[in-house]
């Protein structure tokens, strides 16, 4: 398994929103595309207002990821949420997602990456992306 941790830009005070997905890849035809696009993502993530630092983790010959953002506050995901590529990544991985595939969200005090919290809320998503 490889996992990292980017700081993006140095926390502010307030509340902070944890965001974790868990992606797994149904066919293996579709990881490289999926890789692709989610490089894509994480430039956009980088540039994104608001975002305090990401994670990535893979799980390659499982076929699985997931990413872990937390934010200063609500005001930058929706425009992160519906700018490119990260609009097309969210339509285009409908198709792709394996089986348990979904988001989470959550308000924290201490904006950490606490990848333990993020499995454990992952278990009661926000949303299933199907299958």
């Amino acid at each position: 398994m490889v996992q990292k941790v980017v700081e993006v830009s140095p926390p502010g005070e307030g509340e902070f929103v944890s965001i974790a997905t868990f992606l797994p890849v149904r066919r293996w035809r579709d990881v490289v595309a999926f890789l692709r696009l989610a490089g894509q993502v994480e430039q956009q993530l980088r540039k994104s207002e608001g975002l305090v630092r990401y994670g990535l983790k893979t799980d390659l010959p499982r076929k699985r990821f997931w990413t872990y953002s937390v934010w200063m506050g609500r005001k930058g995901i929706g425009p992160f949420v519906a700018a490119q590529p990260h609009a097309t990544a969210v339509k285009t991985f409908a198709r792709w997602a394996g089986r348990g595939a979904a988001f989470v969200e959550w308000n924290n005090s201490d904006g950490t990456v606490d990848w333990e919290e993020a499995d454990r809320r992952l278990k009661n998503p926000t949303f299933y992306y199907g299958q």
